[in-house]
């Protein structure tokens, strides 16, 4: 006779739901975050006067890109080192404490997506700026063939996971959130609305 217990069925776990963010809303967002640069470019070059032009230069290219040229070269120091080095400090200043708090830029949390570590959780600043976005900026400060590792980073997106190169290098993806994320009660994830107040 058999007196032990019958087991107890394995507690269900919902399937996983695939939460990684469209083709769509990462494009729109890559635009919406190149349109705040451009415009915040577009403030600073007005502030150094490069912006004035000869309305008779104007209507010729080339007469209105050697003007241009003069212009740049005709700044001070620290004028040149501030026009080299905006883009960067326009970047912190617009996107620095959306992605150390919700690892979002401005046009990702506008469209309601984020970038997240593997397992569904915010990831720590430093890395997130070291390994995902340090590494796009030196490659794409690489002479002749910058713009093309470029390219290649952003291509890898339409592989099956959908992450560009960066993504792997920095171990994180980009997920939608509108999109719950299923987990058992067992697992170390962060809960989805934890990332977005």
């Amino acid at each position: 006779m058999n007196d032990q217990a019958p087991e107890s069925p394995p507690p269900y776990t919902p399937p996983p739901v695939d939460n990684t963010a469209s083709y769509g809303r990462r494009l729109g967002a890559f635009l919406l975050d190149g349109l705040f640069m451009m415009i915040a470019m577009m403030f600073l070059m007005q502030y150094l006067g490069l912006t004035e032009m000869d309305p008779e230069k104007a209507k010729d290219p080339e007469a209105m890109q050697a003007a241009l040229i003069a212009k740049l070269g005709a700044l001070s120091n620290g004028q040149k080192t501030i026009l080299t080095m905006f883009p960067f400090i326009a970047f912190f200043g617009m996107h620095g404490y959306l992605l150390s708090r919700y690892g979002q830029t401005i046009g990702k949390r506008m469209l309601g997506i984020a970038i997240v570590t593997m397992d569904n959780r915010v990831p720590p600043f430093f890395q997130l700026i070291s390994q995902r976005y340090l590494t796009q900026w030196l490659a794409g400060m690489v002479p002749v063939i910058g713009i093309l590792l470029r390219l290649v980073d952003i291509l890898a997106i339409f592989r099956p996971d959908r992450r560009c190169i960066h993504d792997h290098l920095a171990r994180t993806k980009v997920i939608d959130l509108r999109i719950p994320v299923v987990q058992s009660p067992d697992a170390a994830v962060a809960p989805s609305n934890s990332l977005i107040v």
